[in-house]
């Protein structure tokens, strides 16, 4: 009885780890620059970095995702994708007792 509990635990609790750009659903923010995508991850990048030392930057179809690890819930995660007259900022959070304020400060500042 006591393996079934752990593992449902264990179950329900990798299904809180998934990122939330696998996760159906709307961004938590979503806006548009005027700068193309290396120049707006040139200014977010440091900002998310100073909240969050291991946030990450790789390259998708173009442009960038910023990915800020955490331990207890979703990563935060950003994707900026080239789009007409600059970039399409996306930013997908957790839930919403662990959400960052300063990251999403730090996407509205680099618009």
């Amino acid at each position: 009885m006591r393996m079934l509990i752990a593992g449902v635990a264990v179950a329900m609790l990798a299904g809180c780890s998934l990122p939330a750009s696998l996760v159906p659903g709307e961004p938590n923010v979503s806006k548009y620059s005027s700068k193309p995508p290396k120049e707006y991850v040139a200014c977010v990048l440091p900002l998310w970095q100073q909240q969050i030392p291991k946030t990450t930057q790789i390259g998708i179809s173009n442009g960038y995702r910023l990915t800020a690890p955490s331990i207890i819930t979703a990563d935060e995660i950003l994707d900026i994708v080239k789009s007409k007259d600059g970039s399409r900022v996306s930013l997908y959070q957790g839930p919403p007792w662990a959400k960052s304020a300063a990251m999403r400060q730090a996407v509205r500042d680099c618009l």
